[in-house]
């Protein structure tokens, strides 16, 4: 069965991505939030449930939006989608621009050097470009007219439908964090049993396929801390030079597919680096002292303590590399200048943040100056970055270490993204089903694959770990991550992503594909909600 709202869906998207909501940006996020409780208040349903729409705050005074509908029985169906997006600088002098589609693609031509797939789309008509119309103000716009197309026919629904649109998915996921308690509150009060959550996330390809996707990739960002030993420039053989040894890193690390997740339909995405900096503020003729770099590595199956285990066998090759290169190069020196060679010996010393911090909890005053240096950090910045924050932390913890040799310390940096397989079940059945309905009048070959393969908030929903491989992995991240593993177990629900398709999401000419997104998208989700619940009330 189809649906027929196009043309509502793009108004509706070209309204919600004329609202700037970059992530943590003042009130941003909010007037989106606020904008899409007021347009289910116009619906009759809701003027007449109003307790059944309402923001809510979730970080810093930034919003979300939760609106219900109650049909028949307990079976729930969860629709989500976020509203926040990254922010607009790439878009340079056409920044003004970013969020008026109508005006953005004459600006776009005239300021930038354009390729010839994105001079296509641009001709074609059939592309929305603007910040968030593909990440992801389409999924929302088209999740929200569905909520209103159940709210006018309450024939069609047996069972009972929430949609939650979340702020900072961009961000550090607090929105879709407070949102489970939100969840608890209204299953527990409406007695509602979800059974399924929908998200609908962009997806992109080359071709003239599209996907629907059962479960989601998960993520970890491990993080390496090198700390060396500084010499001045004239003497660089005495130091150990941090730089070298994240190098190192990054090169043994990023794009590195024997380190890639794998399953049974594919291979993820293999760890990327994110980013690789010294502690050195100012010139100077000194070498540094520390460097950093992390990485974002994607899982499918991998545990966080087997992640762990892979970067800890990473840093010790490459710091046995950085003490094999200090050593012959040293060897060369001497040789060519007639000086007597000693051989340097540099043994690796490589800890996980555990490791590390149960070691030095042993030396008196330790802990209580952690605690003391932890307070401080935080009162003097409050919205510190976790990771320069865990960085900084490490480097006053080498305070303590009383052998003050060279050493590299392996730590989590950011908030644990679980992957959720959903190969089988009604959920599974339930989307199977509809794709063949759709696919039977599509012009595009609709698939289904496993795993969304970009970091969602879907991660939260469920989750494939076990409390304790959660408490360990908080035991490697220095900051001190309040990880929601009772609230998503109270929620548990399998996943799927139903999301719009375009180009180049995260850049200048993020654009947003009409024909699919406005139509058979809309229609997929439609379907699995009926399949989910069936001809009766359950």
């Amino acid at each position: 069965m189809e649906i027929n709202y196009a043309k509502e869906i793009e108004i509706l998207t070209r309204k919600l991505v004329s609202i700037p909501s970059v992530c943590e940006s003042d009130g941003g996020e909010s007037a989106v939030a606020g904008y899409i409780r007021d347009w289910f208040l116009q619906t009759d349903y809701f003027r007449k449930n109003r307790k059944q729409v309402k923001t809510f705050e979730c970080v810093r005074g930034r919003q979300s939006t939760v609106a219900y509908i109650r049909g028949k029985g307990r079976k729930t169906v969860i629709l989500m989608g976020h509203i926040d997006t990254v922010d607009i600088k790439d878009y340079g002098p056409v920044m003004d621009l970013a969020t008026r589609p109508e005006k953005l693609i004459e600006g776009l031509k005239k300021h930038f050097t354009l390729s010839k797939d994105v001079l296509k789309d641009m001709d074609s008509g059939n592309y929305l470009f603007g910040r968030g119309a593909l990440d992801m103000k389409g999924g929302v716009a088209a999740y929200m007219v569905i909520m209103k197309h159940f709210a006018e026919h309450p024939e069609e629904l047996n069972g009972n439908l929430v949609m939650l649109c979340e702020c900072d998915e961009e961000g550090n996921s607090q929105g879709i964090i407070r949102a489970l308690d939100i969840l608890k509150e209204i299953k527990d009060k409406e007695g509602f049993e979800y059974i399924a959550c929908i998200n609908g996330d962009y997806s992109t390809s080359d071709n003239n396929e599209r996907y629907v996707y059962l479960g989601t990739v998960g993520k970890l960002l491990p993080c390496f801390a090198a700390i060396g030993r500084e010499s001045h420039v004239g003497d660089p053989f005495s130091a150990f030079d941090p730089n070298l040894l994240i190098s190192l890193v990054n090169r043994n690390m990023s794009l590195n597919m024997d380190l890639a997740d794998t399953d049974t339909a594919g291979t993820a995405v293999p760890p990327i680096s994110l980013k690789q900096a010294d502690n050195k503020d100012s010139y100077t003729v000194q070498t540094a002292l520390s460097a950093v770099a992390y990485f974002n590595y994607m899982i499918y199956h991998s545990s966080p303590d087997e992640v762990m285990k892979k970067c800890l066998k990473i840093g010790e090759e490459s710091f046995r590399e950085a003490g094999e290169l200090l050593d012959r190069n040293y060897r060369i020196y001497c040789e060519k200048n007639g000086i007597a060679y000693k051989k340097k010996v540099c043994r690796p010393h490589v800890y996980s943040y555990a490791d590390w911090n149960h070691m030095l909890e042993k030396v008196p005053g330790y802990t209580r100056e952690m605690e003391a240096y932890s307070r401080k950090l935080l009162r003097e910045d409050p919205k510190i970055d976790m990771r320069d924050y865990s960085y900084r932390m490490i480097l006053h913890s080498y305070g303590f270490y009383d052998r003050k040799e060279p050493v590299l310390i392996v730590f989590f940096g950011s908030m644990f993204y679980s992957s959720i397989e959903t190969k089988t079940g009604r959920l599974s059945e339930a989307v199977k089903e509809a794709v063949k309905e759709v696919n039977r009048k599509s012009k595009y070959d609709i698939r289904i694959s496993n795993f969304y393969p970009y970091i969602s908030d879907m991660s939260f929903m469920s989750s494939s770990f076990r409390e304790k491989d959660i408490l360990k992995m908080l035991k490697n991240t220095p900051y001190d991550i309040k990880y929601p593993y009772a609230a998503i177990r109270s929620i548990d629900v399998p996943v799927i992503n139903i999301g719009t398709f375009g180009h180049d999401g995260h850049t200048y000419v993020e654009r947003l594909q009409k024909d699919y997104s406005f139509n058979e998208m809309p229609s997929l989700v439609y379907n699995t909600i009926r399949n989910l619940f069936g001809k009766h009330p359950h």
